[in-house]
């Protein structure tokens, strides 16, 4: 082999050996891209089952209030019917002592101006 073989040879390594150098960093570059818009795709997904998993605790949140309110709104009806009763049964005996008093404060006038 001659000497400008050999020294094309080596040129030609040395080519060989740049090029690969730059496949390589290109690979780096495209794994690392790769790599990157994985991790993007991986957190959406994780992003989106996070607002799923919230959306379905605050709409069981909002059955288990609404509920919770109905009972209590119902029970609120009971007792202002049940106070509205005892007041009801009442009024007869309110009348008839505010006419009682009234005949007696009338009296004792009448009676001090005699």
């Amino acid at each position: 082999m001659s000497e400008s073989e050999i020294l094309e040879r080596i040129k030609q390594a040395e080519s060989d050996a740049k090029a690969m150098i730059a496949q390589g960093y290109e690979d780096r570059r495209k794994a690392i891209a790769d790599a990157k818009a994985e991790a993007r795709e991986i957190l959406s997904i994780a992003e989106e089952r996070a607002k799923d998993h919230a959306d379905r605790l605050m709409d069981a949140e909002k059955g288990r209030i609404s509920k919770e309110r109905g009972t209590i709104i119902r029970q609120g009806e009971v007792d202002a019917k049940a106070l509205k009763d005892a007041a009801s049964g009442r009024i007869d005996a309110a009348v008839d002592f505010l006419l009682a008093e009234f005949e007696r404060t009338v009296h004792a006038k009448a009676e001090a101006d005699e």
